[in-house]
């Protein structure tokens, strides 16, 4: 997560599925200001896209995976868009967790995220340790943004603004 010096045009807003950004905005809403990042990442890890994980254990219908933001970035838009204050936060990674279960094949990630969320991944790794405390083997998910912006540096997550 970054928090920008420089503001970035609002034109730059990544461009995802209706889908994802519904989830996104749904769970952006709930986590904390991108100020306190230890408390945002931690909830980043503990809360998935498809909805509150105590929601998703009572449904009937149960997914065999859940995604979670990995890695993202917040700018702050350019003084021109009619929102200033609003934040930009675009997704560079997402985790993609076979829950409670062991590893699968990269088919069963890409197919889940290709239906769920009618994404087309650019790049996706296994990941061999399990997902937060436990969750579950997992594959990583990077998303690409345009060819012609660099791509953001992480921040450290013990740093503090």
């Amino acid at each position: 997560m970054v928090l920008a010096d420089q503001p970035v045009p609002a034109d730059l807003e990544q461009q995802l599925p209706s889908p994802l950004r519904l989830a996104l905005n749904h769970l952006l809403e709930r986590a904390p200001s991108a100020l306190f990042p230890r408390a945002r990442q931690l909830y980043f890890l503990k809360v998935p896209l498809e909805g509150h994980p105590q929601d998703l254990d009572s449904s009937p219908f149960v997914e065999r995976f859940r995604t979670f933001v990995l890695r993202e970035t917040t700018c702050l838009p350019s003084e021109e868009n009619e929102q200033p204050h609003q934040p930009i936060t675009r997704i560079n990674e997402l985790a993609v967790v076979h829950w409670q279960a062991p590893q699968t094949n990269l088919e069963d990630y890409a197919s889940y995220i290709s239906r769920h969320w009618l994404l087309e991944p650019q790049q996706l790794n296994l990941c061999e340790q399990p997902w937060f405390r436990e969750g579950g083997a997992w594959a990583r998910v990077s998303l690409t943004g345009p060819a012609d912006v660099p791509a953001p540096a992480p921040a450290d997550p013990d740093s503090t603004p």
